[in-house]
Parts: structure tokens; sequence; C-alpha cells
């Protein structure tokens, strides 16, 4: 009897250990394409971000706040973001590409402990299914693709629903757990956080009446969430409520033109919807098959007297998610951008797999569910296939960062060693990410940094407006009107061009 019971936890261990590893596997491949070919996006935000960490890392400026977000008014989001995103700056020695291994590794991070926590939620049929979904997700995998603060919400999402399964299943010690969680997403997209915690508010009567809370676990938990925010609370306090007043200004809207409200309920219904249909492949073609599998799956799972209280409030909480969001999201009556909701495909993934798995012990269901899941793959084997051919080699023109180093290369080699001063177009007119890759790669590859003076030989560095070919040529004639042209290249690749001007 032993060495039976001895057997069937090898084979448990052993399956459980192949899945993961299989799992892992389909969610590397097609994270993994700018990692492989070094040329990812590097625009504004990028270079904006990696200017912050190189001012706390190498010059030693701390900061409390991350970057300003919010419209009229204005505030700030946390700043974890600057201080996760300087671990890979130390270790690469400010190269970018270190940004793109930690988005990676957090992608397939969210994958792993997916699979891990989901299987001690439900089992690892469960959990395997749920790793699956996230895996394959044309939603999520994009997020490991480039540098961006709100693509860790994923990670943290799963972290989340796990502390929040604990808690519906009695664990009061979790409340400050899941609060703290809450917090922490608001150094990555604070509209998430707020928004989010609006809505576990909306959901909480459903503790009170388990009696999952006390009033020493509430005040635990304010706490817990105060300090997640106690570097903007600190800027806060020393800065006249700066961020307090951008939030109640963005909330009121007291500034902002009034929006008809017909218009702002179709453009949150236009966020929602395409939120979930890029969760899953088909989704927006057959999206009545997916709604009506939830509808059905979900009261066949709330009959079902075998799973347990928890469980049930578990997936009442992701069934009922996108509606109580939904309201929340509608105090805000303007533009909703979709990055502000980016733990829901999180959270599709987690009910869908539930409900899938839920079916298992019928075999006619469980042909049903391996068919849909192999379609699954079958979809994501395409668009795997069709990503890595339009964009391992695409050099990405303006994009992305082999166009900008070699545009760079070349400034350097045509001053052959003369200091030279450089000034850039930009549509976006910050120029932020010019700015770093001349801060970093020009210091690290060429030794020095190009002046900001006009005087004696400087290079003009022009990223044509694809929408208004010929805005540059006004700054060339104002802005910069000093010197004279020896030199006007457009580069083949990146379509950049290349000014050199000299004053005599």
């Amino acid at each position: 009897m032993v060495e039976v019971i001895r057997k069937n936890i090898i084979n448990h261990i052993s399956t459980a250990s192949i899945l993961s590893f299989l799992i892992i596997i389909i969610a590397l491949i097609p994270r993994s394409i700018e990692v492989l070919n070094h040329n990812y996006l590097w625009g504004f935000d990028q270079g904006e971000h990696y200017l912050a960490v190189y001012d706390i890392v190498i010059n030693k400026n701390l900061t409390l706040i991350g970057t300003k977000v919010g419209g009229g008014g204005g505030f700030f989001q946390g700043p974890g973001w600057y201080y996760l995103l300087s671990i890979p700056f130390i270790l690469t020695s400010g190269d970018p590409y270190g940004g793109m291994l930690l988005m990676l590794f957090i992608g397939i991070g969210t994958v792993f402990i997916a699979f891990r926590q989901s299987q001690i939620m439900f089992d690892y049929k469960t959990g395997s299914v749920i790793a699956f979904l996230i895996a394959i997700s044309p939603t999520i995998i994009p997020q490991s693709r480039f540098i961006w603060p709100p693509f860790p919400i994923s990670f943290l999402t799963v972290l989340y629903l796990y502390s929040l399964f604990r808690l519906l299943s009695g664990n009061r010690k979790y409340l400050p757990i899941v609060t703290f969680i809450i917090g922490m997403m608001s150094h990555f997209e604070i509209a998430t956080s707020g928004t989010l915690l609006l809505q576990f508010v909306l959901f909480s009567p459903i503790l009170f009446w388990k009696h999952l809370t006390s009033l020493k676990f509430i005040a635990l938990s304010m706490i817990t969430f105060l300090l997640s925010l106690s570097p903007l609370l600190l800027f806060d306090i020393r800065n006249q409520n700066i961020v307090i007043k951008g939030m109640i200004n963005m909330i009121n809207n007291k500034n902002a033109v009034k929006l008809p409200y017909d218009w702002i309920i179709n453009n949150h219904f236009q966020v929602f919807t395409n939120n979930f249909k890029g969760t899953f492949y088909a989704a927006d073609k057959m999206w009545f098959v997916f709604l009506a599998f939830i509808i059905i799956g979900s009261i066949m799972y709330f009959l079902n007297k075998s799973n347990t209280q928890p469980k049930k409030l578990f997936v009442l909480y992701l069934l009922t998610s996108p509606f109580l969001l939904f309201i929340v999201f509608m105090k805000f009556s303007q533009y909703m951008w979709d990055w502000w909701i980016l733990q829901m495909p999180i959270i599709y993934c987690f009910l869908f797999g539930v409900l899938l798995v839920s079916f298992w012990k019928d075999k006619y269901f469980k042909m049903l569910i391996v068919f849909v899941l192999c379609l699954f793959m079958i979809f994501y084997t395409k668009q795997t296939i069709a990503w890595y051919k339009n964009d391992l080699n695409d050099y990405g023109g303006t994009h992305k960062i082999k166009g900008k180093t070699d545009a760079l290369d070349f400034i350097y080699k045509d001053a052959n060693g003369e200091p030279f001063s450089l000034f850039v177009y930009t549509p976006p007119v910050y120029t932020y990410a010019y700015d770093y890759l001349a801060l970093w790669y020009g210091k690290n590859r060429y030794g020095y940094v190009p002046g900001k003076d006009k005087k004696n030989v400087f290079y003009l560095w022009i990223e044509v407006d694809p929408n208004k070919p010929w805005a540059h040529k006004g700054w060339q004639e104002t802005v910069i009107k000093e010197g004279k042209v020896l030199k006007t290249i457009e580069l083949p690749k990146s379509k950049f061009i290349i000014e050199k001007r000299v004053i005599e």
C-alpha cells in the first residue's frame, strides 16, 4: 500500500513537472523575440524612464515619485518601477537590453506562479490549464516584448488572486496582504490600483457577510495599503498635497471638456470588450460562444455541491469583476485607456481555466476541453510563426533601438574623434530616448557625450514626422538656424536625416 502511494506521488510530481516545463517553453518562445534579436522598441517612455533610473543609480538622487500622470492637475505614480528597473540597469551597466530581460523574466514568472498557486488553490489540472491560457494569451504575450511600467500588473494580479482566495477560504491574515498588493500596483499603473481597490470594496460585503474580517484586520489592511504608498505620501506631505490635489482634480474633471454620457459609456464599453476579446484567440469573432460558455459554466459550477464555498466565492469574484470595475470607471467621465485594466486578462484566464476543468469528469466534456485547448494551440502556433516572420528581422525604422544606435554610430564615425554637439528633432518633442542613448551608448562606446552648444561642429538628428513630413524644416530654419550646412544625409534603413553644420 505504501509503495502504491509512493508511486502515485512520484507520478503526480513527474506529470506536474513535465507539464510546467512544457508550459514554460510555450510561454518562452513568443516572448523571446526581442531578447534574441537585441532590437526592441525604444521610444519616448523608455528613454524617460531610463533617464530617471540613471539619475537614481549614477547620480545617487533617490526619488519618492515615479512618472507624472493624470492630465488636469496632474499627479504621480509610485517610484517602484524606477527602482525595479534599476536592478537590470546595475547588472548591465545601463544597457536597456537588461530591461528587456527583466520583462521576459516577469512574463515567464507570471506563468510559473500562476501554475504553482492555482495548483494550491484547486488542483494540478486547473493550474496547468490556467497557466497554459496565460502562456498563450495574445494580449498577455506582448507584455514581455517591450519595456513599459504597466506590464508587471499581470504578475501582481496572480499574487492578488491567490491572496484573495486564501482570504475567501477563511484566512483573515491575507486581508492586509490583499490591500498591500493593490497598493503596490500604484507603482506601475496608479489607475489600476485605485479602481481595483474600489472594486474590492464593492465586493467586500460578501467578506463581512461570511465573517472573514474583523476591525483588527481592517485596520491592519489600511496600514499595509498606506505602507505600499508611503513614498508618494511622504512626497505629498513635503509638497503641499500636490498628489492628492491632482487626483481630486482628475476625478472631478473640473478642467476637462465635458463629454456626452453616451460617448463615455460607449468608450468604456469598447475598452472592456476589446480587453476580453483580446485575451483569447478567436474571441473577437466568437465572443458570444465564450460568453455563453462562461454563463452556463458558472451556473453549473455554483450548482455543483462538490465545489466548496470558498471556490464558489472566488469564481463569483472573477465573474463579477468586469461589471464592478465598469461601475467604478463610470465615475471617470473621460477617455479611458486599455492599459488601465491589465489585470482583467489574468482574471479571465483564471475564470475560463476553472470552468473548463470543472467539466473534466465527464468524458464527453473532457474531449471537448482537449479539442478547445488544441484549437488554442493551433492559433498560438500560427500567431507565433507570424511574429517571428515579421518581427525577428524587423529593423524597426526610427522606432527600435537598432535604428537609433546605428544613427548614433554614423554621427560619431563621421565626427572622426573630434568633439561635436548634437541636437535632436522628434515628433513627440521631448528627446528622452535620444538623450539617454547619447548619455549611455555614446559615453560607453566612444568615450564622450555630445555637447549642447551651437559652436564649431554640430549635428542635427532628425526623426521625420510621418503625419507632417515638413515639420522639421521649420525647426531647422528657426530653432536651429545657425551654422553652415556641410552635408545632409538620409540613412537608408531608418530614414533618419543627419545634417552636419559648422560655425566658422
